[in-house]
């Protein structure tokens, strides 16, 4: 039987928004204790975590910790959400105005994949990154691994490991805590067609 190993893909808890402006970078998450009790029970024990920098995505794995064992929890820099650099914060309204310089937008999302904003960088961009981060991944002697980072962070790797086009991955709907799993074969047992990694499903909401 060839052994495989999996990544959950997990998005953060939520945080308070400000309707009708474009968030900012690095709120902290609302943190419900039950939420979490559930979100536990549907992944496995001692697993190694990467987890973005941003204080969301930290705070959520420190409380998922308190319910089940994590192994280590590594701080990984390429899994941070996008920047919207000089809009965060922005009225929705006036970004809208800059964008209208744009020929072409997209139906699903507030930017296409190319947009970069002032001082911030593009979904393409964060794809790159993630991409470095799957590239470096050893899975050898590690089993399972859970990732916790950010909707778009999930949308990039499901881009890049199902080879889905940046326009389409850019739709994916990725709920606060919801699970995104992703089984993967070792190198040395990719030898037919399929590709290395299979999708198991996609924002499994468990809460």
């Amino acid at each position: 039987m060839i052994e495989t190993n999996k990544i959950y893909l997990i998005r953060h808890a939520p945080v308070k928004k400000r309707e009708g402006y474009v968030p900012k970078n690095d709120p902290s998450a609302i943190i419900n204790p039950d939420h979490f009790k559930s979100l536990a029970s549907h992944i496995p024990d001692n697993s190694i975590c990467y987890v973005s920098p941003l204080k969301r995505a930290v705070q959520t794995a420190r409380q998922l910790s308190k319910f089940i064992k994590l192994r280590e929890i590594i701080i990984e820099k390429d899994l941070r959400e996008q920047n919207f650099g000089d809009w965060e914060g922005k009225k929705i309204s006036v970004v809208w105005e800059e964008l209208k310089k744009y020929k072409i937008q997209h139906n699903f999302s507030f930017i296409c994949p190319e947009v970069c904003p002032p001082n911030g960088d593009s979904f393409i961009d964060q794809c790159d990154r993630v991409a470095k981060f799957i590239n470096n991944l050893n899975f050898h002697d590690q089993g399972s691994l859970i990732v916790i980072a950010h909707s778009g962070t999930i949308r990039a790797f499901l881009s890049l490991v199902l080879d889905i086009d940046h326009n389409k991955a850019i739709s994916i709907e990725i709920s606060h805590l919801s699970i995104t799993s992703i089984e993967v074969l070792k190198k040395e047992n990719c030898k037919n067609k399929g590709g290395r990694y299979r999708l198991l499903n996609i924002n499994k909401q468990v809460i």
